[in-house]
């Protein structure tokens, strides 16, 4: 059975649920990329700023680049990554959304924010 026009209350009910399961769908959407494995997250060109300097960071499945330099391997268990020529270089990755990606250094503390290119 439709919904019957000349019902104002029956065309405000039909209108609100629409919009809650559109609403629904979009934040089922938008959690759908939070919850990628930071192996997959990680992939892509960054920018952050190193000395006051912009830095363009390309991660891939075989390295990462930095400022179009050869790049070198690292590897990324859940969510440390480190690198091939960096002996015990670790840093822990955490993601604000999907756009915002911050490593950690685990013995200091000290944050590094990266931002996604695109």
């Amino acid at each position: 059975m439709g919904t019957n026009l000349n019902d104002p209350a029956a065309v405000v009910c039909k209108r609100l649920s629409t919009a809650i399961t559109m609403a629904l769908l979009l934040l089922a959407a938008g959690c759908a990329g939070l919850s990628q494995p930071p192996a997959e997250r990680l992939l892509g060109q960054w920018q952050t700023r190193l000395g006051g300097f912009a830095v363009l960071v390309d991660y891939s499945a075989a390295g990462v680049s930095v400022d179009r330099q050869p790049p070198v391997a690292y590897t990324i268990t859940g969510n440390q990554l480190s690198f091939a020529n960096g002996g015990s270089q670790v840093r822990i990755l955490r993601f604000d959304g999907a756009d915002a990606m911050i490593q950690i250094d685990p013995l200091s503390g000290t944050e590094h924010r990266f931002t996604r290119v695109r």
